[in-house]
């Protein structure tokens, strides 16, 4: 179906509009006809087609499966897609975490001697409801 990997790349990313993609490629619309036609274009726009498609992301490492799409600007990754005010707000999201943990924490210390009072007054509750039950039998 595809002559390359440039020609999969060029055609998901302009379609059949060669003006769009010779523009955005900084070649002419006869040449952007002509790489499309063989499959082949020289080296550096191969590379920029690569750069485009794959939305300026590294294509090693952990960035290896994620894209940004040029139409609606989000990033799709392996996991759903991701707005850029995602993104964006991702640091509020950890401080946010942070901080709960943290008044979590401080709760729990200043609830331990209570918790250990509960616990004591249940086993204390469970040992009259036991010697109750014993001395009627029930």
């Amino acid at each position: 179906m595809f002559k390359s990997e440039f020609h999969k790349q060029f055609l998901s990313l302009f379609g059949y509009n060669y003006a769009k993609g010779a523009k955005e490629l900084g070649v002419s619309e006869r040449q952007a006809r002509r790489y499309v036609k063989s499959g082949k274009a020289s080296l550096p726009v191969e590379k920029l087609t690569a750069i485009i498609y794959r939305g300026y992301l590294p294509a090693t490492g952990a960035w290896a499966d994620c894209k940004i799409s040029v139409d609606d600007h989000t990033m799709s990754t392996p996991w759903g897609e991701v707005k850029p005010s995602d993104v964006q707000l991702v640091h509020r999201y950890k401080w946010s975490a942070r901080k709960s943990e943290s008044m979590y924490k401080t709760l729990k210390e200043n609830h331990k001697t209570q918790d250990n009072y509960l616990s004591d007054l249940q086993d204390q509750l469970l040992n009259i409801i036991g010697e109750i039950s014993e001395r009627t039998g029930s």
